[in-house]
């Protein structure tokens, strides 16, 4: 196709954000054809200052204008992601869906296996995937930099906030509106990173806090353990109660350490000889290995959520693959399907977990939450 015709799904914050860089042209080969918006200020504004772009009352309405697009950017609460998502694709529209791609595994590997049956393209805006830092990472443990990872530590508590956060909306910071907490909302990106630069642990244990910092009935607190059979060991930890924050990612092979601080630097710390070779022809009691830190400069990307949306396009027009699809979503969603699981069971479990198991649990959880059990 010469031109993407994007309709919009939601004109919230990120929403609005992503109509403007399409109007104002930042992505070469993409049009915004139309917004589906349902209040009545939402559609105020884009009577004023979208003239031309059709205004779409509800999904329903979209999808009746089907002929006036080819793909949908999906930026609702992500409760509605796969549901809105499954009815574009059953009317033939590629799919862009903002994190997470869903809150069951089970209903969005149904929806990653009917896009490839319809023939359609299923996108996920991971954006941090576009931050140099973490491609530069990528490539360094993709080169065998630090040798074979061993262990990796991600401590990331910037996530602060207050009551006042908690109460903005209804729906947020609840089992019946947000299906969770710090893992199903703030996390995600971090634990998609996770999986792109270190793949999909084995095994998973996870202790969860409810409520630990706020009144709120969810998760803001995570100390998570990922354990692959290849030996390497990893812990994320995150929270929303704590501050200052630090975003640290350390990961140790045989050859030396990798640390991305802060999402911008990244420093890479080599061994003169691999730990095995140290370990077998040290003769010392207490041998010191030889190592050298040195800062690997990347150039920041201000325009991460632009680089997700202009590869989509250029995924649609050229074939170009994308940075992160459907699976990628799928994979995510089911990492954090697990971890509450190991949470609520109190104990490590196999991914992927069983579908009905998280979904039985999740149930649970939001029945009593509406009795008023949770507290």
């Amino acid at each position: 196709m010469e031109q993407v015709r994007m309709a919009l799904i939601g004109f919230g914050g990120m929403g609005s954000k992503y109509a403007a860089m399409i109007r104002n042209g930042q992505i070469d080969g993409m049009v915004l054809a139309g917004v589906c918006c349902r209040n009545a200020p939402g559609q105020k504004v884009l009577r004023e200052e979208y003239p031309g772009v059709a205004i779409y009352r509800d999904v329903e309405d979209t999808l009746a204008h089907a002929a006036e697009f080819d793909a949908a950017l999906i930026v609702t609460p992500h409760t509605s992601h796969v549901e809105i998502a499954r009815q574009m694709v059953a009317a033939g529209k590629h799919i862009l869906l903002d994190k997470p791609a869903g809150v069951y595994a089970r209903q969005v590997r149904e929806l990653t296996e009917q896009a490839e049956k319809a023939g359609v393209s299923f996108g996920m805006m991971f954006n941090n995937r576009a931050n140099p830092a973490f491609g530069k990472a990528r490539e360094l443990l993709q080169s065998g930099a630090i040798g074979t990872p061993v262990r990796a530590v991600w401590v990331c508590n910037t996530w602060f906030r207050t009551p006042a956060y908690h109460k903005s909306a209804p729906w947020r910071s609840s089992w019946n509106g947000e299906c969770g907490g710090l893992l199903i909302n703030q996390s995600q990106h971090y634990l998609d990173l996770w999986l792109w630069l270190l793949g999909m642990p084995d095994k998973v244990y996870t202790d969860l806090s409810f409520g630990r910092y706020v009144p709120i009935t969810v998760d803001d607190a995570v100390d998570m353990q990922l354990l692959y059979d290849n030996g390497l060991h990893g812990t994320f930890i995150s929270s929303t109660g704590e501050a200052p924050g630090v975003n640290r990612l350390e990961i140790w092979g045989d050859k030396g350490r990798l640390c991305v601080e802060d999402t911008a630097r990244v420093f890479l710390d080599e061994n003169e000889v691999s730990t095995t070779r140290f370990a077998a022809e040290n003769t010392q009691v207490y041998g010191d290995l030889p190592h050298h830190c040195r800062g690997i400069p990347v150039e920041p990307n201000p325009e991460m959520y632009q680089t997700i949306l202009r590869n989509f396009c250029d995924h649609l027009r050229k074939g170009t693959p994308m940075i992160a699809d459907g699976t990628d979503g799928l994979r995510a969603v089911e990492l954090t399907n697990g971890a509450y699981v190991s949470a609520w069971l109190e104990r490590k479990v196999q991914l992927p977990v069983e579908d009905g198991v998280f979904e039985e649990l999740l149930h649970k959880k939001m029945e009593e939450e509406q009795s008023g059990f949770l507290h």
